[in-house]
């Protein structure tokens, strides 16, 4: 068997983990990366999924040096306007401050191209692929990573290994889970009217639907990703209908934002869950992004809270190595566990309740929409912190 010794282990190599060993690759340790699929051969796989970057992540991965190359595939979202069922009960938000954007739309596989671009040039960073994860063992010293005929010893392990982590089920975390009677129908389109840089959160009785500006790659139409949560079976039924009939249904919801539909590019339906670890490590392990946490896409800030783990878990460890300690020492995970898990299991909270409130058609909880969002728009105060909040600032 052969043996590979490294000071941080990260399996995964999706964007939470490519993420990571970026971050970490500015300090000076050995850093393995693993991903039990073809990292580099997967870069053409189609994948038309979006992310919406806050301007707290955009202002991390500037410090990382890496947001240049990524911004020129963004789309800015300059405004957000939300509406709960109809237009007259609205709340219309924008960057309080003079610099900076709401956020920024992007394809993953962009993001994903550019950062294996970065690592590709990082003397102090390996990466292997076709490599499963299949045991993990931990002593006094060390943890060792089991994969084929390969043990890869380190001090600490990172996983990035998704919602459904191997990790988490062979080490045993326990995680608070639900599964949502919800599908979102998702679908990338091109249309007629300008987007002007707006992004929409329609709550209609179904479920909320949102519309997020994508960047347009000529100048006489416009491109949206959309993201329509639905009872399991009608959005089946809205992937499975012919094209002209999906264009009718959609248009019937958003043609007053987008105009006309031309072309529908990609489409695909998910399933709906949530989940959170009750820890967020393990003897010489933490966990982070999907791994750790997944949230109901309601506010758009899975992602984020995933790079928050990632800024979180680098200034935990920068601070450990500078003092001269075993980065995989109970103190300094728990120290990432103190400063990540509150502000993840409270999102796990606010996502669950809000869609709960907004899928509730009684006489009070309609009441009680009407009034906070008029409330809201009419108070510039607390809808500039809620933006805030909303941007990572």
């Amino acid at each position: 068997m052969k043996e590979i010794k490294t000071d941080i282990v990260i399996v995964g190599g999706g964007l939470t983990g490519l993420l990571m060993a970026c971050a970490l690759s500015s300090l000076e340790l050995r850093i393995l990366l693993i991903d039990a699929g073809a990292i580099f051969t997967n870069l053409n796989k189609k994948d038309f999924r979006t992310t919406a970057i806050a301007e707290g992540s955009k202002l991390f991965f500037e410090e990382l040096g890496i947001w240049k190359n990524i911004f020129e595939h963004c789309e800015k979202i300059k405004t957000i306007k939300v509406f709960d069922r109809n237009i007259s009960r609205n709340i219309d938000f924008s960057n309080p401050m003079n610099i900076g954007n709401l956020g920024y739309v992007v394809e993953n596989t962009k993001i994903k191209k550019e950062l294996i671009k970065i690592l590709k040039l990082k003397k102090n960073l390996r990466i292997l692929q076709k490599t499963p994860l299949e045991k993990i063992e931990t002593n006094q010293e060390n943890i060792s990573v089991f994969s084929g005929n390969n043990k890869i010893v380190a001090k600490l392990l990172i996983s990035a290994d998704g919602k459904n982590s191997f990790i988490r089920e062979i080490i045993g975390t326990p995680a608070f889970k639900k599964k949502y009677n919800h599908s979102a129908f998702v679908t990338n389109f091109s249309h007629k009217k300008n987007h002007n840089n707006i992004a929409y959160e329609i709550f209609l009785k179904s479920g909320p639907l949102a519309l997020l500006p994508m960047k347009s790659l000529n100048n006489n139409t416009y491109n949206t990703s959309l993201i329509w949560s639905n009872p399991n079976n009608f959005s089946q039924h809205l992937l499975k209908t012919n094209v002209a009939l999906r264009k009718k249904i959609l248009e019937e919801k958003i043609y007053d934002y987008t105009g006309e539909i031309i072309n529908f590019f990609d489409t695909k339906v998910f399933h709906l869950s949530a989940h959170i670890n009750t820890k967020f490590y393990d003897k010489r392990l933490v966990y982070v992004g999907d791994s750790a946490h997944s949230l109901h896409p309601i506010a758009g800030q899975g992602w984020n809270l995933g790079v928050r783990d990632v800024k979180n878990l680098l200034k935990i460890i920068s601070k450990a190595k500078k003092n001269g300690l075993d980065l995989g020492i109970e103190f300094v995970c728990k120290n990432y566990h103190d400063l990540s898990h509150h502000q993840a299991y409270s999102l796990y909270q606010v996502t669950d309740k809000l869609n709960s409130i907004f899928l509730d058609e009684s006489i009070k909880i309609n009441f009680i929409r009407k009034g906070g969002f008029f409330f809201i728009n009419k108070t510039k105060k607390i809808k500039d912190k809620i933006t805030k909040y909303a941007m990572g600032i």
